[in-house]
């Protein structure tokens, strides 16, 4: 029997190890990683200084991802770039159109089992039908409201499974 000491989170720090792997990453690489955090517009001087490089790579490689997709160029002077959200979303569903027959009927089969424990749990059938302030006697609002959040990313991945593979379920209640 192992000791209690031994379970838990290892006693890795993560972020640090991840910030010693960015500051020895070349300039694009340290761009690249900024980028993809870019939900606002955002200024090249401050990618710049977020990835510790000047400001004419930092514009030489935030052009390059725009070219290619991964940003939006959201004006010119100054110039400002966010990330292009249809880019992530065209990427994740041609991932999952690579699933393999059992492996797009596994996760299926794994997410709509999921799907009815929320459902089951809530006594909903969606989880727009909650109000995670008057759900007190599930517990936490907070544990209720990341419920909510999990349920949603389930239901959008089952939709989405369905539409890359053509399955005529698509519309079957989970949108």
């Amino acid at each position: 029997m192992s000791n209690t000491n031994e379970r838990g989170p290892p006693n890795t720090d993560f972020a640090s190890e991840f910030a010693d792997r960015l500051e020895n990453a070349p300039a694009d690489e340290r761009v690249y990683r900024i980028a993809l955090e870019l939900t606002d517009p955002t200024r090249v001087a401050e990618v710049a200084d977020r990835a510790d490089c000047s400001a004419n790579a930092a514009r030489r490689h935030l052009k390059r991802l725009a070219k290619i997709g991964l940003l939006t160029r959201v004006t010119e002077n100054p110039a400002t770039y966010k990330r292009n959200e249809a880019y992530f979303k065209w990427r994740r569903l041609n991932r999952l159109a690579k699933l393999s027959e059992q492996e797009y009927k596994s996760r299926l089969g794994d997410l709509l089992a999921e799907n009815e424990e929320y459902k089951q749990t809530y006594d909903v059938e969606n989880p727009d039908d909650i109000d995670p302030l008057e759900y007190a006697e599930y517990g936490d609002p907070e544990q209720v409201w990341l419920d909510i959040t999990n349920w949603e990313a389930v239901r959008q991945e089952i939709h989405d499974l369905r539409r890359v593979n053509r399955d005529s379920a698509t519309d079957e209640g989970i949108v």
